[in-house]
This record gives C-alpha cells, sequence and structure tokens, in this order.
C-alpha cells in the first residue's frame, strides 16, 4: 500500500520520542493530581467526570499537539484537522457504520465469551477484573437518568473522548509512524492494536481494534481527521444514550445485542447481509474518497 503523506516530518524518531515523553509526563501529571481532586470533590460522579476530562485533555490532546508542533512546519496537516470533512465521505462512512451493527455485535459476544486454558486460569481472573473496573468506570460516568445527566455524558463520553482519542492515535500516532519505512497497512493495524489495548478492556479487544483500524483507514483514505473524529463521535455518543436509563429499556438491550445470537435463523441472515454491506461500503468509500483526491489534485 502506497502512502500518500501530504506533510514532511524530518525525523519520525524523535517526533515519536516527543510523542510517548509529553504522554508520560501528562500521564504522571494526572496521577498526582487524581488524589487531590478526590479530597476536593466529594461526589464520587462529579469526580469521575472531571477525572474523564482531565485525561482526554492531558493525556491525549497535549501530547499530540506538542508532537505536531514540534515534528514539522504544518502541524494541522501533519494531523489531519487543515480542512473540513466532504460531506459525501462522512455520510458513507457513517452509514458503513450502521450497517455494521450486527456483525459487531456478534464479535463483541465472541470476545466476551472467550477463555483462557485452564493454566492461565489467574491472567484471566486479572484481566476481567481489569475488564469490571473499566466498566464501572464508565458507568460512574454515565449514571443518572435526567436529560442534563445524558448530555454532559454525551458531551464527555461522545464529543471529548472521540476528539482526543484520534487526535492521539490516529492524528499524531499513526501520521508520524505513517512517515517511517513502515507499509501503510502495517502502520494503520499498529496503531489499532495500541488504540484498543489502551483501554484495557481485553473482552473486547477484537471488535475495538477493528473500530481503530476502520478509523485508520479513513484517516488514510479521506487525509481529513474530521472524519474519523466524527464517525467515532456519533459511535460513542449512540453507546452512551443506548445505556441511558437502558435497565427500564428492552428494545435498547435488543439493540444492543442483535447479531450475537447465532442460534437464531433471522440474526445469522442480518449478520450475513450486515458483513455484505459492510465490505460493500468499504470498497465504495475507498474508491469514493480515490475519486475525491483525483479530483482535487486536477483542480475540479
Amino acid at each position: 500500500m502506497k502512502k500518500n503523506l501530504d506533510y514532511r516530518i524530518a525525523n519520525p524518531g524523535i517526533s515519536l520520542m516527543l510523542l510517548l515523553c509529553a504522554f508520560v509526563f501528562c500521564l504522571v501529571m494526572v496521577g498526582i493530581l487524581v488524589p487531590v481532586l478526590g479530597k476536593i470533590i466529594q461526589r464520587p460522579e462529579a469526580a469521575g467526570r472531571i477525572l474523564a476530562v482531565m485525561q482526554d485533555l492531558f493525556i491525549f490532546i497535549i501530547p499530540a499537539f506538542v508532537a505536531a508542533f514540534t515534528a514539522t512546519r504544518l502541524p494541522a496537516r501533519m494531523l489531519g484537522v487543515d480542512q473540513p470533512p466532504k460531506a459525501s465521505l462522512l455520510l458513507l462512512a457513517l452509514l458503513v457504520l450502521f450497517v455494521s451493527v450486527p456483525a459487531m455485535n456478534m464479535i463483541i459476544s465472541f470476545n466476551q465469551n472467550i477463555h483462557l486454558p485452564e493454566s492461565m486460569t489467574s491472567v484471566e481472573a486479572w484481566m476481567r477484573h481489569t475488564e469490571d473496573a473499566a466498566s464501572q468506570a464508565t458507568a460512574a460516568i454515565l449514571s443518572g437518568d435526567s436529560v442534563g445527566t445524558l448530555i454532559v455524558s454525551v458531551l464527555i463520553v461522545g464529543v471529548l473522548a472521540g476528539f482526543s482519542e484520534e487526535i492521539f492515535f490516529r492524528g499524531a500516532l499513526q501520521r508520524i509512524l505513517m512517515a517511517t519505512r513502515l507499509p501503510a497497512w502495517s502502520v494503520i493495524w499498529i496503531v489499532a492494536v495500541i488504540f484498543s489495548a489502551f483501554h484495557f478492556q481485553f473482552f473486547g479487544f477484537i471488535p475495538r481494534m477493528l473500530l481503530g483500524a476502520y478509523f485508520g483507514y479513513l484517516l488514510y483514505w479521506t487525509r481529513c481527521l474530521w472524519i474519523p473524529v466524527c464517525v467515532h463521535i456519533i459511535n460513542n455518543s449512540v453507546y452512551v444514550i443506548s445505556q441511558w436509563n437502558s435497565a427500564d429499556s428492552a428494545d435498547n438491550a435488543a439493540i444492543n445485542t442483535f447479531g450475537s445470537d447465532l442460534s437464531s435463523p433471522a440474526e445469522i441472515l442480518a449478520v450475513c447481509v450486515s458483513v455484505v454491506l459492510t465490505v460493500a461500503g468499504i470498497w465504495w468509500l475507498k474508491s469514493l474518497a480515490a475519486k475525491e483526491e483525483h479530483l482535487a489534485a486536477i483542480g475540479k
């Protein structure tokens, strides 16, 4: 896969080191501030939301900006934020996301039911404990059944998390690695693996990795970070809305699991159709992005 770089990084190794150093420094700063925050704010849900905002700002956004402004004279172009998204590409990217839901639900169910060998029982117990802790942290941020709580949750988990993760993993990390000798496809999948592993939710690793790879290809094909940012935001926001007061809604539960029951002929058919439409949509998206790039190159 040929790289289509429209920016120049003189020394990708140094840029990558600066990104990681800024990340570690900000991570340490957040670790120092968390105990202080816990003493000042007595409400756990409020503290959790403020901590989530701090993490997105310090751990993802600031390191990405530091790396971009030190790596190149065109930091906005390197990050892919110097141009608005094409409406046709964005709408098609969102369509692919939605038609993939049954297939993704099947993969999510498969991943959640993976069991390690008996010799690794302690490892699996630790992984599930880590998964539960991450789920509890997310549940604390999403707690509450008021419309105001829903709006705050969408802004934090949907908008801010979607933007901050994309600008770090795709805008900074992926674009820096693209300037190395690694093939483009390997960079996209390496970043997708790192993206998924960073969430420390091992029984959701595969679907999150696939989603990360999709975001990576969106940036690679369109050269516009706003497209994976918007798709990421919509994906997260739909999750937040579906979880909001979901205990009282059987419909939400059905939507979140449709495609995971492979004993149901209807769901098997839905998964097959989902896979076909997803593959076709991705092919169409790639072709449309190439056409848009060609038109831009000839000045039309």
